[in-house]
């Protein structure tokens, strides 16, 4: 009977750590996801299954909506008609995720400011989303802009 009640504690008291563990993985995935299957693939609209309703991007100089940020995605896939999107490496720290990842691309199209140019484009980022209920609530996101700029023709 003891080993019986020592076993039924033990497993009510690591049940929560259990679960802890896994929503980690399940943050990573759904970054994952989102970057492969939505971005990617451009499939905007399931953008908001990832993301919070009240998700917010830090973008420098301002914070954007779930609206704003889904139209800066839109923006750049009609730049870039042929983007790709890899993710290289993710990482999870509580409620933290971080995607290493590259984009690429040809310029064919105006958007993001841009007239078409005709040109390739590669560039790396990184994201670091922070969840809430399994949902991305946050994200900070960097690339270098002067790159892109610089590979489209349009700065030396």
């Amino acid at each position: 009977m003891c080993k019986i009640f020592c076993s039924a504690l033990w497993f009510l008291f690591c049940l929560p750590v259990m679960a802890q563990n896994s929503q980690p993985d399940k943050n990573k995935q759904i970054a994952r996801s989102f970057f492969e299957q939505v971005l990617d693939q451009g499939r905007f609209d399931q953008y908001a299954e990832s993301h919070a309703k009240d998700f917010v991007a830090h973008a420098g100089d301002h914070d954007a909506t779930l609206e704003e940020d889904i139209a800066a995605a839109k923006e750049e896939r009609q730049a870039m008609p042929d983007m790709r999107i890899t993710v290289n490496q993710i990482l999870s720290d509580g409620d933290l995720v971080a995607v290493y990842w590259t984009a690429s691309g040809t310029n064919t199209q105006a958007g993001m400011g841009f007239p078409a140019t005709g040109k390739k484009i590669k560039i790396d980022g990184m994201t670091l989303f922070r969840f809430k209920a399994g949902k991305i609530s946050e994200e900070w996101s960097v690339w270098d802009m002067l790159s892109v700029m610089r590979q489209a023709g349009l700065s030396k």
